[in-house]
């Protein structure tokens, strides 16, 4: 029974809970002090005023609580009770003084417990408040209306002692009370930020084990997209005599190239998101680089009857240095869009330096993208409507991902579009302009290449890539020797007996691994093998894995499913750098 009466009088433990929980509980304490004061100055004697007048003080500030508890308005509450404190303060000295009176020395802490309970506002108004009953209690004394003779005898004095005692210990509890709700406050701060900070490192985590689970899928799915593609090829050439067949083979080919897409897309988004994607400039011919990304799309926009066209006359001996790979997958992606939402007309890609950079567009005459949605296009799993995902289909991650590429090259992207007329995107790079280079000259050095015999070390765990890596170097290269190794331990036996042009080395597998026996070729093989050139084969698309292949002492990364052209241009590259003693 007690303890439910205790509980019903002071709620609420000391300084727990919420804000406002801590400050009701305040004002609860501040309205039974306040109640205990007025009972104790009843028993002080002073003829200027009814003592019984403190009596019905505390029994107000006993009414406040009650109807605090019963439901009134925490604030309301709390601005009646300053109300009655300073109705009562000018009251007292209206009989003991007026502006001389002791218990003006209250005005001094009537506010401050408003800041801590209201907060400053309502300080500022209240203190306009005391400011006003000041000068009121001041007027009133200056014109004779206020008694303002001290009275001397002691039990007066007793009377101003007590009341400036109070003033101090009120003081006094207002400073505890202040530095108390401050402390918890500032606790409670760095609870949220050590939980925030759990909570932090957990995302982290998280992003980690997100980041290495799909790095890892990637891995597992490009490794057979390897086979597949490359099979396929070989396979098409088989078959090049029966038409039927050929075009069975294009389905597979186109297929299993659309799902790679998606594959790298959520790849490139995922490393993109992390920041972990970088760039690896190099000196590129940029007609060239459209015309890749054009013969790609020739095929298919012709079965569609439309025209594609490209004109590069302003950029036709025009060479940049820049990341060719993040270019082609720009202007592949928009290249992409465009033939997928064409069904009729034309699309033409034009391209032409500006200023200190080179501007690329491609316009088409598809469904375009009505303007409300043009703001949007660019952000992920964004699709122009409803209908147009239902239809086309698609991540909705190919914009997001042009956008942030041509961003981190330091360039700009957008978008005209009139909805069913076609739309026109745009995108401008920073590319340097660089020192022109004989293509001739490129195309000589891998005829002469393909006749020389290479002796080419191929080592890959995987018994179907390692076939279809052969075929693809036979086919390259027909009267190079290819010595083949399904491991790390394998292929250093080889390179201890056999003296070899170029190594392909397979960055994961078992035991030792592509990395590990780069590594000890570089540092425990004599000249020249120890010099030999070395291309990392893998599945991995992770920017991390190729820079850890450069630093184990590989000179270039040849990523899965491998592209016949890269094959012979990176081979190409590293043969002759080798032969000029230029390999690094």
């Amino acid at each position: 029974m007690l303890s439910r009466l205790k509980d019903w009088l002071m709620p609420g433990a000391r300084f727990d809970g919420t804000t406002l929980e801590r400050r009701r509980w305040l004002f609860t304490v501040m309205l039974w002090m306040t109640a205990s004061y007025n009972f104790a100055f009843y028993f002080f004697e002073n003829p200027g005023y009814d003592p019984y007048f403190h009596v019905w003080g505390a029994i107000c500030f006993v009414g406040l609580f009650v109807a605090l508890r019963l439901g009134l308005s925490y604030g309301l509450a709390v601005n009646l009770g300053v109300f009655l404190t300073i109705f009562m303060i000018d009251y007292v000295a209206i009989y003991t003084g007026g502006i001389n009176s002791p218990a003006m020395v209250w005005t001094v802490v009537v506010v401050l417990p408003v800041i801590m309970l209201l907060g400053r506002r309502a300080a500022l108004f209240w203190l306009a408040g005391v400011l006003t009953s000041n000068v009121f209690i001041l007027v009133g004394t200056l014109e004779g209306y206020f008694n303002a003779n001290a009275d001397l005898r002691n039990n007066v004095l007793l009377w101003a002692l007590g009341t400036k005692v109070a003033v101090v210990c009120t003081a006094m509890l207002i400073g505890y009370f202040s530095e108390r709700m401050h402390y918890l406050q500032v606790s409670e701060i760095d609870r949220s930020n050590a939980d925030l900070e759990v909570t932090h490192q957990a995302l982290i985590r998280a992003q980690a084990h997100k980041d290495e689970f799909i790095a890892s899928v990637g891995h597992e799915l490009r490794t057979p997209m390897n086979a597949i593609l490359g099979l396929n090829g070989i396979l098409r050439t088989e078959l090049s005599d029966r038409p039927e067949d050929t075009d069975v083979v294009d389905h597979i080919r186109r297929s299993t190239e659309q799902l790679l897409q998606v594959i790298n897309d959520i790849l490139d988004f995922s490393q993109l998101q992390a920041g972990l994607l970088t760039l690896h400039p190099d000196d590129f011919a940029v007609a060239e680089a459209v015309e890749t990304v054009m013969a790609l799309y020739r095929d298919t926009a012709a079965a569609k009857g439309l025209q594609l066209t490209a004109d590069t006359r302003m950029v036709d001996s025009l060479w940049v240095k820049g990341d060719r790979q993040r270019v082609i997958q720009v202007l592949k992606n928009l290249l992409d869009n465009a033939v997928k939402f064409t069904t009729q007309g034309r699309i033409q890609v034009r391209v032409q330096p500006v200023g200190a950079g080179v501007l690329f567009e491609i316009e088409d005459t598809g469904i375009g993208i009505a303007e409300d949605r043009q703001e949007q296009i660019f952000n992920r799993f964004e699709h122009a409507d409803v209908q147009t995902n239902r239809q086309f289909g698609g991540t909705g991650l190919g914009l997001s991902i042009c956008e942030s590429l041509v961003k981190l090259q330091g360039g700009l992207i957008g978008v005209h579009s009139t909805q069913g007329k076609g739309a026109r995107f745009w995108f401008q790079l920073p590319l340097r302009a660089v020192a022109s280079k004989d293509g001739k000259a490129a195309i000589e050095v891998a005829r002469t290449l393909a006749d020389r015999a290479l002796k080419i070390l191929l080592v890959d765990d995987n018994a179907v890539n390692l076939m279809v890596a052969r075929l693809m170097l036979k086919k390259c290269f027909p009267k190079a020797e290819v010595t083949e190794a399904t491991g790390g331990a394998a292929a250093l036996a080889h390179l201890r007996q056999t003296p070899f042009d170029l190594a392909l080395l397979d960055m994961v597998m078992p035991e030792i691994d592509g990395l590990e026996v780069v590594r000890t070729l570089r540092h425990d093989f004599d000249a020249p093998a120890r010099q030999m050139p070395v291309l990392a084969l893998t599945a991995s698309a992770n920017p991390v894995d190729r820079d850890k292949c450069l630093a184990a002492g590989m000179n270039d990364v040849l990523n899965k499913p491998m592209d016949q052209q890269q094959l012979v241009d990176k081979i190409s590259a590293l043969l002759v750098l080798a032969s000029q003693g230029r390999l690094t």
